[in-house]
């Protein structure tokens, strides 16, 4: 087997936000044919086809529309953020608060399965597990912004320097993080 069997041949071109692809070829002798008649800007790059995908788990926050179980959007949270948590977030781009769930999983489907079942139980005991979900309860700035709660136990999840804008009651039990809702990276 030809160790380039695999592979794909990119002629490319340009720097940053004018990198572009000129041309792909099946085989590095027609890369570099096509790369000879071109000047010094013109570049080889070389990949290989079909590569396994690694797979890592990350935690995911999917947004969805407050009281319609529609996802407004995913992303990816850098370093190792807590997972497991909910939240209702007033949106800057929206007039709609957004319910953001975030779970840990190796890929994006996964994800968003396990969202949108915790969606409905989160809808479901809103009033007996999750009563100031949709209050501000965290001193913000001069106001007052919902706070995170963890969806196994049901815990507001605090900062270590985040202050209540309320009184709550006893029964709601509160747990103090390290960090805003991160843990630092412990590999350094």
């Amino acid at each position: 087997m030809n160790k380039d069997e695999n592979k794909v041949f990119v002629i490319t071109s340009g720097e940053y936000s004018d990198y572009r692809i000129e041309r792909v070829f099946s085989t590095r002798q027609k890369a570099l044919e096509y790369l000879d008649t071109k000047d010094d800007d013109f570049r080889l790059e070389e990949y290989y086809l079909d590569e396994p995908i690694e797979r890592q788990t990350q935690v995911f926050c999917i947004s969805f529309e407050l009281d319609e179980k529609k996802v407004r959007k995913v992303s990816t949270q850098y370093g190792k953020c807590y997972k497991d948590l909910i939240q209702v977030c007033e949106s800057w781009c929206s007039d709609d608060p957004s319910l953001d769930i975030y779970v840990e999983s190796d890929s994006k489907k996964r994800a968003l399965k396990v969202a949108s079942e915790r969606y409905g139980a989160v809808i479901a005991g809103e009033r007996t597990m999750y009563p100031f979900l949709r209050v501000g309860v965290v001193r913000h700035y001069g106001g007052a912004r919902p706070a995170y709660f963890d969806f196994n136990t049901g815990e507001l999840v605090l900062a270590d320097d985040q202050k209540l804008s309320v009184t709550l009651p006893d029964f709601i039990k509160v747990k103090r993080i390290d960090t805003t809702y991160r843990k630092e990276d412990e590999s350094v």
